[in-house]
């Protein structure tokens, strides 16, 4: 299978609005975890998004994470118009525009409202109007698609995008997702007794569940035989499953997980002893940090380093596969293993090789995966040279 090469990325999150300063932030082992439990972009933050922001996107937090971290990729990526028209777009997300509709359905009845703010709402309450705004602010021409598969969606989305370009749909692919807090989200994990409001410690015996975040991430892909630039990294695996076990827990013994890393490194033809860093889903509620780590148990004997960045940027749900790529790349490239903030003393019902500081290691590739509500898996090999 042809590898895909990385050209160009972006990201935002309450870490720092560029990708260096987030990069910075966990590298350091920093956490954004406010006492809420939350990790939201401050004000000074927002403001930081706002300043070259055309005003077409000024609708939404959604909207200005969107093009702020796009343009950011678009840049690095240096496509040409020409380019750009031929060029894939796929978006994940699961909150997408939800603070217009958060901000005006309330008022739906309240006397002298403006009616005409509630209709414009409800009308970009479509998940993948984002993407659509995008394509045509950009150019983007191309096949332009959403995927909504809750914490999975971004992964999914790069192996979606690889898909794409092996099979000659399109030579180049933007992949992209962003998460905004909303109550809605914040309601519904809490009725689940998911929130922490401590921080978030994954894959410690004290881990008490999961701290929500917001963020933004894209990337810009395309043939590995397009450029001789010096690129991130490569897409050189991928792996999809659907254990449909339970609507909100994985197996309990990780086969979903198990599949989707069998699948990625079958499909990269790097060995499991081959990686020596696993960039973890590791959200820190009991339940996924056992099943995940049943996982990488049955693959990966010679104990490869694991690593959970969610205690510092928390979980961007369906953005979380995308901005933790990012990152991911991002390490590889410095020959860096990043660390996992909070996390003390390791489950010994899960006994993974956590790294708690950042390690400077010789690697030539990383995993990434990731789990979703509805059993949803996914695993992407990212590797330094292209695989033949």
């Amino acid at each position: 299978m042809k590898s895909i090469k990385v050209v160009g990325l972006g990201a935002a999150c309450a870490n720092g609005v560029t990708k260096e300063e987030i990069f910075a932030s966990i590298r350091q082992g920093s956490s954004a975890i406010l006492e809420s439990g939350l990790a939201v972009l401050s004000e000074n933050q927002w403001q930081q998004i706002s300043t070259d922001c055309p005003e077409e996107f000024r609708d939404s937090r959604c909207s200005l994470l969107n093009v702020h971290s796009l343009k950011a990729a678009l840049k690095e990526a240096g496509w040409s118009p020409t380019e750009l028209h031929e060029t894939g777009f796929i978006f994940a997300s699961t909150t997408s525009q939800i603070d217009q509709w958060e901000k005006h359905l309330p008022f739906y009845k309240t006397s002298g409202y403006d009616l005409e703010k509630i209709k414009s709402s409800v009308a970009n309450q479509s998940l993948g109007t984002p993407a659509l705004k995008l394509a045509k602010f950009f150019g983007i021409n191309g096949p332009v698609s959403l995927i909504t598969s809750s914490c999975t969606a971004s992964l999914q989305a790069i192996t979606m995008a690889t898909l794409w370009i092996r099979t000659g749909k399109v030579k180049r692919c933007i992949v992209g997702a962003t998460e905004i807090q909303s109550d809605l989200t914040r309601i519904g994990f809490g009725s689940l007794r998911l929130l922490s409001k401590d921080s978030a410690r994954p894959f410690d015996k004290a881990r008490t569940g999961i701290n929500l975040g917001e963020g933004s991430a894209f990337m810009c892909l395309e043939e590995s035989t397009l450029r001789l630039e010096n690129p991130w990294g490569f897409i050189t695996g991928i792996g999809l499953s659907t254990d449909a076990y339970h609507a909100t827990s994985p197996h309990p013994e990780g086969l979903g997980s198990q599949r989707a890393i069998e699948m990625a490194l079958d499909n990269s033809k790097v060995s499991a002893d081959e990686i020596k860093w696993i960039y973890s889903h590791g959200t820190g509620s009991p339940a996924n940090d056992l099943a995940e780590a049943k996982a990488i148990h049955k693959i990966f004997p010679h104990r490869p380093f694991v690593t959970s960045t969610k205690s510092s940027h928390g979980h961007t749900l369906g953005a979380s596969g995308a901005l933790e790529s990012v990152l991911g790349l991002m390490a590889m490239k410095e020959q860096v293993i990043l660390p996992t903030a909070h996390c003390e003393n390791v489950d010994e019902n899960i006994n993974l090789e956590v790294l708690k500081e950042t390690l400077s290691q010789t690697y030539r590739h990383f995993l990434k995966n990731s789990l979703g509500f509805g059993g949803i898996n996914a695993s992407v090999v990212f590797s330094a040279e292209a695989q033949s």
